[in-house]
Formats: structure tokens, C-alpha cells, sequence
């Protein structure tokens, strides 16, 4: 069986805790060492029940959407709802994982699923959270080294533009420098001015990759001292996750009819929504949970229609010629479950790691009446 460390490498791979807010807790909320992974238990809250059917079904580890650490502790009060999952988790030898906002904002996350499920075709975040940085690399180097720099800054990284590949620019000029007494130079002798025909040969490379490219231009370069640069790039950027997602519907439709859409698709008898209804949609965005105040990003992007878990009254009041659909907090959620467990599981299969993913019962902590 897997142990406990190399389970969370997997689960960093479907959900990185570097994509999370830094207000949230994603991670690990509970993690019991050297443990080894008997079975994983997937659900959105944690709760005495849900604790009680994972021991039923011999799970040592607990994946949540929602922390149940969100805020610093400073007693572990058995009294309380916090306070008795904890003792429980530990009494029971079960660790527990949350996957929240870096789920939100992963890209194949909950509101990835969300946009899917409306069809929404040219997608793209509302807001970007996650943006790799790219550096364009640049290097003089004499006529007779070009395509070994070249080919090396390649194999290191540099040069991969969107569906293109090796894509440099050189620029043939002068190259001037003396070298002193201490000086071993491939070109000239010490203490003599020399002029050479060199070239600039720049790549761009995502900042990930900097630091190899740079070793590798060192390790073929022929100069004792290669000139080199490092400017960061506006263009490209790698972004790498966001919040909510807005895009364009296969088809103009009334509102009343995405309503519909998402009733049928989120198994809903009823929504909470405002606007006119009647009002044709071809662009619309998504976000699951407490996103209420995204709408103005929403609406800046060019969305007519905006559908989130919950919206605060002043939200409604300020809203003006968007349609607004409130679906409610869990159930633009509970896909999290279902997304998670079927992710974790291929990642399991892939690396021959036999250790079952269920998914807990859904229990919405209310009931409509």
C-alpha cells in the first residue's frame, strides 16, 4: 500500500496547493506520518457521518472540498462541531485533505465543470489567478557557435511559443572586448582589442525553465565570460488557473431557458434569479460557492447572464441589465466529489497504486421545506 507522502503527490498533481488563495487552507488539515493509504473517502464537508462511513469502509484518508481548519485554533474543544471531527479523525488514525479554492481555480476544476455543463465555447477565467511569468533569453555568441546555442536552448526549454517549436531571433553584429593578463580567451590574445562577428540569439522560456536554459547556453558557449540576459516577457504567459469562467453559449437563448438548463443539468427544482427572463443569452459566466461579487467581472467580460451559489442582497440591487441565478452554495459544488474521485482515481490506476476512491454520501446541510 502507498503511504501517506506519496498519495499527496498524486493529490498535488489534480488540485496544486500553489493555485489556492492565500486566505484559504488547502492541503493537508490533518496528516498523520508514515501512514500507510488503505482506502480514500471523497466528500464536500467533513462530518461525524461522513467520518462514520469512512471507517465502515476502511478508508484512512479523507478528501474534502471545504476546510474543516480555516481559521488559527487555539483550543480543540470536543463540544464543538470542529472540535469533535478532529477528535474523531485522530481517534480513528484518519488524515484529511482539503481541496478548496485550489480545486475552484484548478483548470480542470468545479468551475470548469460548471461552463461544461452550459456548453460555454471560447472560454476563459475571470479572474486569473495562477500566471507563469516568461523571460525572453538572450545571448552573443561568435557565427560559429549559433547552432549549438540555439539547439541547446532549445533542449532546455526555450523557444516553445504556443503550436511552434525552436523559435529564436538573431541579430548578426560586432562584437568588441579586450582580454586581460588573467584572460584565457577562445578568440584573441590578452591585452589586444578584438572585433568579431557575433550574433544576439534570443529565445523566450516560462520561468520554470530559466534556470536550465541559462546552464545549458553556459555549458556549450565557448566564451570564459558569455553575455547573457534575462528580461522578463510581456507576451507570452502561461496562465495556469482562475476563478469562474465566462464564455459563449452554442446558441442564443432566452434566459428562462438557461434557468432550464441549469435545473435540469444540477437537478434543481428551483433557482433564485433576477433580470429579465425574457432576455436573449449568447454569452454567459459561472462560479461556484460564495461568488457573489464576481458579477462586476462578469459583467466586464461581456457576460449577459451570471450564474453563482449565493449573492448577497446588495449584489442584486447594484446588478444592472445582467441576469442573475443564484443555485445555491452546495449545489454548485457537489460536482466537486464526483470530478475529484474519478481525477484521483486514473492518477491511482496510472501508477499501479490498488487503493479504492469512494465517494461519501451527499448530505446537504439543510433541508428545503
Amino acid at each position: 500500500m502507498p503511504e501517506l507522502k506519496e498519495i499527496g503527490k498524486l493529490l498535488e498533481q489534480l488540485s496544486p496547493t500553489e493555485y489556492a488563495y492565500d486566505w484559504d487552507n488547502s492541503g493537508f488539515n490533518v496528516k498523520l506520518d508514515n501512514q500507510e493509504v488503505r482506502g480514500i473517502m471523497v466528500c464536500l464537508d467533513v462530518t461525524g457521518e461522513v467520518i462514520g462511513e469512512a471507517i465502515k469502509k476502511d478508508c484512512n484518508l479523507i478528501i474534502s472540498h471545504h476546510p474543516l481548519l480555516f481559521h488559527a485554533v487555539k483550543c480543540i474543544d470536543a463540544g464543538t462541531y470542529q472540535g469533535q471531527c478532529l477528535s474523531g479523525l485522530i481517534k480513528h488514525g484518519i488524515s484529511l485533505y482539503c481541496a478548496h479554492t485550489s480545486m475552484d481555480t484548478a483548470p480542470q476544476g468545479i468551475n470548469r465543470y460548471l461552463a461544461d455543463m452550459l456548453g460555454l465555447r471560447n472560454q476563459e477565467y475571470l479572474e486569473e489567478t495562477n500566471v507563469g511569468r516568461y523571460f525572453e533569453v538572450a545571448v552573443h555568441v561568435p557565427e560559429s557557435h549559433v547552432g549549438k546555442i540555439r539547439s541547446a536552448m532549445s533542449k532546455a526549454g526555450a523557444g516553445n511559443i504556443g503550436d511552434y517549436s525552436e523559435c529564436t531571433y538573431n541579430i548578426a553584429g560586432k562584437g568588441t572586448f579586450r582580454p586581460n593578463d588573467q584572460a584565457n580567451p577562445y578568440i584573441g590574445s590578452s591585452g589586444s582589442l578584438e572585433i568579431v562577428d557575433e550574433v544576439r540569439v534570443s529565445a523566450v522560456c516560462p520561468e520554470y525553465r530559466l534556470a536550465a536554459v541559462l546552464k545549458e547556453i553556459r555549458n556549450v558557449h565557448p566564451y570564459e565570460e558569455p553575455a547573457i540576459s534575462a528580461l522578463v516577457a510581456a507576451e507570452p504567459r502561461s496562465v495556469n488557473a482562475g476563478l469562474g469562467i465566462v464564455g459563449d453559449l452554442e446558441e442564443t437563448m432566452a434566459a428562462s431557458d438557461v434557468i432550464l438548463k441549469i435545473k435540469e443539468k444540477l437537478d434543481l427544482d428551483c433557482v433564485r434569479a433576477a433580470g429579465d427572463l425574457r432576455r436573449k443569452i449568447s454569452r454567459a459566466a459561472v462560479c461556484g460557492g460564495a461568488a457573489g461579487d464576481m458579477e462586476g467581472l462578469a459583467k466586464e467580460k461581456g457576460a449577459q447572464l451570471y450564474l453563482t451559489g449565493e449573492i448577497k442582497h446588495n449584489f442584486y440591487m447594484e446588478a444592472q441589465d445582467m441576469v442573475l441565478i443564484e443555485a445555491g452554495h452546495y449545489d454548485t459544488e457537489k460536482c466537486f466529489c464526483k470530478l475529484y474521485a474519478e481525477g484521483l482515481q486514473k492518477l491511482l490506476d496510472d501508477v499501479n497504486y490498488n487503493v479504492a476512491v469512494y465517494i461519501a454520501s451527499l448530505h446537504r446541510p439543510y433541508v428545503n421545506i
